[in-house]
This record gives structure tokens, C-alpha cells and sequence, in this order.
């Protein structure tokens, strides 16, 4: 039997249920009768489920009304002990027949009293216990009298579910919502099929042939996963240029907030192929190949090339897309009157989600700027970014995970600097310059590389999703235990890194680290000699300079208390950075340098005014005030700051390289901003008066000029301003 669809409905159809261990005790001849019985538990829910604000984390357990009436659930109960059967009873909501709702171990983050009258929940929050291993979960009627009770196994793993199929409990996947009728057959791993022509760039049509050593080949073209349902392969596979095909996923609206824009011509497309081999009794893995036939070589030279395929539903599906409002932005809509309640309603659409449970499986190739495939693994990706994941360009973070193929890192050496990670990001830009010129972030960057201060290294590469064309983007490293180990030889097992105010290693309490920090500085004399020194044990004073020195010539409107990043060694260790002292890393850089008027055109005064959060250097920011009523660091600051203007930031030096890097980007700028800008406007930017779509050189060589002449007139503003703050004779 199946679960009928609710009309509103928490988490999707994850795919039929796997059965990974035998079953357990039949239902008993009482427990058959009962109308309610628990269909589904999952004791570690990382990705199994979310709840009715898209949240993923908690324990939950599934009811199923298998009755043929409605029934309320007021003094049902649930609970882990057969001595305490009331740990939490349920209030006055109903089931229908064939329908269920799922309790949350879990607080009620809502704020009930501003539901709309109608607004029936379709989940329970607030279960008082959490599931562990080898307890059973308890259902009791309205009588105090068991209705339904299971057990939870022993070595049960993360995202495992203890599930009714039939009328057996097994361990199994999540598959909230959907009962099945019967137990999935396991098969035994064949051979994967072979192709005869390897991904790449073609000038011409070419021929595919696909073979297996047993077993029937299935197959697709769109990127989704194929199976029994899929093409089968009866004869080799004809590619062409698919460009003059309608768009699919490039006509998909409902993904922004912001600009959404969608081209109004057939983008460019190559042709995914994925494969899979199926037996009686096997099957093999999924194999994926792109190929980019009859593109103009002038639109893509030079450029590196990502083709990312994936099941379209975990991008654009209603349930679990995380490229769309989808579901968890209409419940919100179904349970409040949104013109009354102080609500930011992209927080809950599905591409303004984070965490782990947000990540999807892709297959992933890399081609190089030749257009050589030069390496292939599957991964974990997720939307990347704060105002960006509003656009309809998105960024992405990518994760090296062992359950996607084995793998937990990227092994391959992107950047040709010898190290390897297990996150990278694709990065399309940030801010308004993700419309721009692309490049503010990683030129910037590029430009203080030897200053004391993490950076993150990048190159420009075109990008296809399930093969189709979505623009230019940057591959960069991406801020995380992996890059320190590799850069600062410290073991990731050693790194505490808080950035925004949250950490993102081990142990969320581990922002109070740096919090104490920061108070200390606020709550004492800086200019007392021997609170500065305890202060230098505390942070690497170098690198807390540069990153303000830095970020205080290109006018970041997007820093100091947002966009920053700061880690230590947890504890002391052999290598040079293991002396537990924060230092200071750079990212998100592109509300910089005239990119918005009144806040860092040049001859603004960045060290009072122009952070869009009000926490300028002097005027805000309580750590970069303090530490200036102390004589040496002023000295030193001014020193160092002088060393960015005039060396790093020299402006015959900043001009020819960013020429150069502008040369090397331009076409695919100019290709990319026809792909998703239109005739968005910019109105705080300098250049926005007299565009008109679509972009093109002119556009882009404007845009690069504004962007020169920052670094032209910069020095000879921020110096001056620099000097006056400290009060230091030249």
C-alpha cells in the first residue's frame, strides 16, 4: 500500500526503500487492529528528512493512518520507555485516511500565534525525548493501552531508517511519506558499461558506442540518472550540436528574487550520456560522459570547462530542488499571512537553505583549458554564498565526500600548486559584480598573495548543468580545515575556524573562543603595554593588520563583521602555526573598489564610512578602535599600510595586471552576462547609466575602466585619510 500525497507535505519521495537488514518481529494480532501504527523511524537524520522549515536534524517518527476513517490523535501517545508511556502526548490534529504526519524530536521553532486561523500543522514539534540505539519506540492509544511499538537496531548508521514495508519492520532508507508495499530486491554490483568515445570537445557529429560485460545498458541525455524506465541501448548513440534545441532547464523561472531574467534564445548545449548496466540479478554503478560538439571555439578559448549532471529533481524539483523556492517557501505562505509577520521569506525558500541536508549528489567533469578531460568525480554540491543565492546565477560549494565514490578529496591539482582539497567552490561572482566584470574578488586577491593573510587561489571556467550552458564562474579554494592543512601545515583535526560568527570546524562553541578575544581587547586598556602583549599571544598582530589594511584600501562595503574569517591551532603543536593565535583569512571581496557609489568609490573615507553594516575600522568596529589607542600599533599599521598602497597596490603594476586578467576574461564575461543579466538594473553601481542589453565589449570595457580607476586615484585618498585617523606626521 501506498501513502497517499498530501496536499502539504514535508520531504520528497526519496526513491524506492533499500532493505539493509532482515526483519523484524511481525505487527502482533492487537497492533493490526490499531487504525494508527508508526510507519518510519530515523534515530540519526542528517539527510533524511526535513521539517516544515526546511530543517534537517532531528529524530522523527513517522505515523500512518492505515484505517479507512480519520482519526484525531488527542491522547495518543509516544514515547522510548515502557516505564514512562507518556513522555509526550500528541494534541487535537487529525489524519486522514491513508495519510500520516511525521513528530519531530524537536523544539517548535514557529511562533504559533501568528498561524493564519485556517492553518492546520501538518508535523508535530516538541517530542520531549531523542531515539537511540537498541530503545523501542512506543505508541499508545487514547487508553493508555499500546497501539504500535518497534525497535530501534543496535549499529543503526546515519540516515538509516527502521521502516514498515508490508507488515515487517526492516532497516532501510528514508522514504517519509511513502509506504512500500514490498521489500526491494538487493543486487550484486556488475560491470559498468564502456564507451567508445571518451567526453571532450568535437568540431563534428560523433558516434557512441556503448557495450557491458552482462546485463542490458539503459540510458539518458538530460543528466539524470538512468534506469529500467530510461533509453536502452540497442544501437550506437548519433551526438550533434543539440544547441538549436529548446532550453530546458535555462527556461526554468521561479529561481530568483532578484533578477529573474531568462535568455529569450537557445543557449548552448553539449550532450551528457550516462549510463548504467542492469541484470536479473545486478546492477552497476552510474557512468557519465559530456560532450561539447560544434560549439564556437572562439565563445570557449581558453577557458576550462566543469559539466555538472545530476537528477533534475535535486535541482529544480518542487521537494527537494535546491535551486527553487519549492516547497518549504509555500508552507511558510500556508501557515502565516506574510504582510503581517517580520518574516524573510528567501531564508526559506530551498536556495536560501544550508547545512548538510541541502547538499546533492552530482557527477562532475573537468575540462581543461584546452578542452581535455583531465578529471571526473562524484561529489556533493550545495548553493554557496548570502545575497548571491538570490540571483539566478547561483554559486556553488563542492565536497569530496567517501559515500559519493569513495573519495574525500579532490585528487587533482586544479591550481597547479601542488595541493589537493576537500571543498572547492565555483563562484560566479559576488554582489553586483557577479553582473559586472566577474574578476573584483580574484584580482584583488591575486594582488596581496604574499601579504599575511590567507587567499584563495582561482581560474575562470565555463560551467554546464545537465548540459546546458549557465555561465562563467571562478573554481577557487574555498575557506576550510583542508586549506590550512595545506597551506599552514596545521592536521585538520587541529583547526578551529570561525567565520561570520559561526564556527566551521568541530565544535560550535568554538566561536566563544574568538568572542573572548575581542572582548578582551574592548574591555581593556590597549594603550597599556602589558594588556597589548597578552594580546599578541592572542592573534598573529601581522595578519590582523593586513586584513584590515587591505580591506580598508578597496573600500570592502562587505567586511569586518560579515565576510571575515579567522582560525587557530586548537591546541599547541610542532609546526610554526600551531601556537593557537588567530590569524586572518581573505574572501568575498567584490563590493570593493567602486563598485557601489557613496560607499568605495576612491575618494571615500573606508576607515569611517561606507561598510554596509555600519562597522567601519574606526567608526564601529570595537577590536581595529581599541587596538589604535596603542602608539605601536599604529606605527605599525601605518607601515604596513603603506606597504599595500605602495607595493601591492602600485598603480602601474595593479593597471597592466588587471588589463591583462580583464583580456583573458573577456569573452566569457561578455557571454555569461547575456546568459543571465538582461536589462537588470544596477543603480548604485558607477556604470549603470546607459546600459541597455545586451552586454557587450563596450559594456565590459567601461566596466574595466571604473575598476582602474579606483586603483588610479586610491592612494591618494586613503593615505592622506590614514595618516590624519592615527595622527602620525608623514
Amino acid at each position: 500500500m501506498k501513502k497517499d500525497k498530501q496536499l502539504i507535505y514535508i520531504c520528497a519521495i526519496l526513491g524506492l526503500t533499500f532493505a539493509f537488514g532482515a526483519g523484524k518481529a511481525f505487527l502482533s494480532e492487537d497492533i493490526q487492529k490499531s487504525p494508527i501504527v508508526i510507519s518510519e523511524v530515523c534515530p540519526h537524520n542528517v539527510t533524511a528528512a526535513y521539517d516544515d522549515n526546511g530543517d534537517y536534524g532531528a529524530d522523527y517518527i513517522e505515523l500512518y493512518n492505515r484505517s479507512d476513517s480519520s482519526v484525531n490523535l488527542k491522547g495518543w501517545g509516544l514515547t522510548d520507555s515502557a516505564d514512562n508511556l507518556s513522555k509526550y502526548d500528541f494534541g487535537d490534529i487529525t489524519v486522514d485516511p491513508g495519510q500520516c504526519i511525521i513528530a519531530w524530536c524537536n523544539e517548535n521553532i514557529d511562533d504559533t500565534d501568528f498561524y493564519k486561523k485556517d492553518y492546520v500543522p501538518v508535523d508535530v514539534h516538541g517530542v520531549s525525548f531523542h531515539l537511540s540505539e537498541g530503545e523501542e519506540c512506543i505508541l499508545t492509544d487514547p487508553d493508555g493501552n499500546v497501539a504500535c511499538i518497534t525497535t530501534i537496531d543496535s549499529g543503526i548508521a546515519d540516515d538509516e531508517t527502521v521502516s514498515l514495508i508490508g507488515d515487517k519492520y526492516y532497516v532501510s532508507v528514508p522514504s517519509p511519506y511513502y509506504l512500500e508495499e514490498t521489500l526491494a530486491e538487493e543486487k550484486r554490483n556488475i560491470d559498468a558499461p564502456v564507451y567508445s568515445v571518451e567526453g571532450g570537445w568535437f568540431d563534428d557529429t560523433i558516434i557512441v558506442e556503448l557495450s557491458a560485460k552482462e546485463g542490458e545498458i539503459y540510458y539518458t541525455l538530460d543528466g539524470s540518472v538512468p534506469d529500467e524506465n530510461s533509453y536502452k541501448y540497442t544501437e550506437p548513440v548519433v551526438i550533434d550540436n543539440r544547441t538549436d534545441e529548446p532550453n530546458i532547464y535555462s527556461n526554468i523561472g521561479g529561481i530568483s528574487s532578484e533578477n529573474g531574467y531568462l535568455p529569450d534564445y537557445n543557449v548552448d548545449k553539449c550532450t551528457v550520456l550516462k549510463a548504467v548496466a542492469i541484470s536479473e540479478d545486478g546492477i552497476s554503478d552510474v557512468v557519465s560522459e559530456s560532450y561539447f560538439v560544434g560549439l564556437s571555439r572562439d565563445d570557449y578559448e581558453g577557458m576550462s570547462i566543469v559539466s555538472i549532471s545530476f537528477d533534475p529533481d535535486d535541482f529544480f524539483g518542487y521537494d527537494r530542488g535546491i535551486y527553487v523556492y519549492g516547497k518549504v517557501h509555500d508552507l511558510l505562505y500556508a501557515k502565516y499571512d506574510m504582510e503581517t509577520v517580520g518574516i524573510d521569506d528567501t531564508e526559506y525558500a530551498h536556495f536560501g537553505k544550508k547545512g548538510r541536508g541541502w547538499e546533492r549528489e552530482v557527477n562532475i567533469e573537468f575540462f581543461s583549458s584546452d578542452h581535455e578531460k583531465i578529471h571526473e568525480q562524484k561529489a556533493g554540491i550545495r548553493i554557496h554564498g548570502g545575497w548571491t543565492r538570490e540571483q539566478n546565477q547561483k554559486n556553488f560549494q563542492l565536497y569530496a565526500r567517501d559515500e559519493y565514490d569513495g573519495n574525500s578529496i579532490f585528487n587533482y591539482d586544479f591550481f597547479g600548486n601542488g595541493q589537493i582539497y576537500n571543498k572547492l567552490m565555483l563562484r560566479g561572482g559576488g554582489s553586483t559584480d557577479i553582473f559586472v566584470t566577474k574578476i573584483r574578488d580574484v584580482f584583488v586577491q591575486s594582488m596581496v598573495t604574499d601579504r599575511a593573510v590567507g587567499t584563495q587561489k582561482a581560474e575562470p571556467c565555463v560551467v554546464f548543468l545537465n548540459g546546458e550552458y549557465w555561465g562563467l564562474y571562478n573554481l577557487q579554494e574555498t575557506i576550510g580545515a583542508s586549506y590550512i592543512e595545506e597551506y599552514y601545515d596545521v592536521p585538520q583535526d587541529n583547526v578551529v575556524i570561525i567565520k561570520n560568527g559561526e564556527s566551521r570546524t568541530d565544535d560550535p562553541d568554538d566561536v566563544l573562543l574568538y568572542d573572548e578575544v575581542v572582548a578582551f581587547v574592548a574591555e581593556n586598556d590597549m594603550s597599556l603595554e602589558e594588556n597589548y602583549r597578552k594580546f599578541e599571544k592572542m592573534v598573529d598582530i601581522q595578519s590582523l593588520i593586513d586584513y584590515y589594511a587591505i580591506e580598508t584600501y578597496v573600500g570592502n562595503s562587505d567586511a569586518y563583521k560579515n565576510n571575515y574569517a579567522v582560525w587557530r591551532s586548537r591546541n599547541p603543536g610542532i609546526s610554526e602555526y600551531e601556537d593557537c593565535r588567530w590569524r586572518w583569512l581573505l574572501f568575498d571581496l567584490d563590493d570593493s573598489c567602486s563598485m557601489n557609489l557613496g560607499a568605495n568609490t576612491a575618494d571615500i573615507d573606508s576607515f569611517v564610512d561606507g561598510n554596509w553594516y555600519g562597522n567601519n575600522p574606526l567608526n564601529g568596529d570595537e577590536l581595529f578602535t581599541a587596538l589604535c589607542a596603542n602608539e605601536e600599533f599604529r606605527e605599525r599599521f601605518a607601515s604596513a599600510f603603506m606597504e599595500v598602497a605602495e607595493n601591492n597596490f602600485n598603480y602601474e603594476d595593479v593597471s597592466a595586471k588587471l588589463w591583462a586578467m580583464a583580456d583573458k576574461y573577456k569573452v566569457a564575461v561578455i557571454k555569461s552576462n547575456n546568459r543571465f543579466r538582461g536589462e537588470f538594473w544596477l543603480d548604485e553601481y558607477p556604470g549603470f547609466e546607459g546600459y541597455e542589453a545586451p552586454y557587450d565589449q563596450d559594456d565590459y570595457e567601461k566596466d574595466i575602466e571604473i575598476l582602474d580607476a579606483f586603483f588610479r586615484d586610491r592612494t591618494g585618498y586613503i593615505v592622506s585619510y590614514m595618516y590624519d585617523h592615527l595622527g602620525i606626521e608623514r
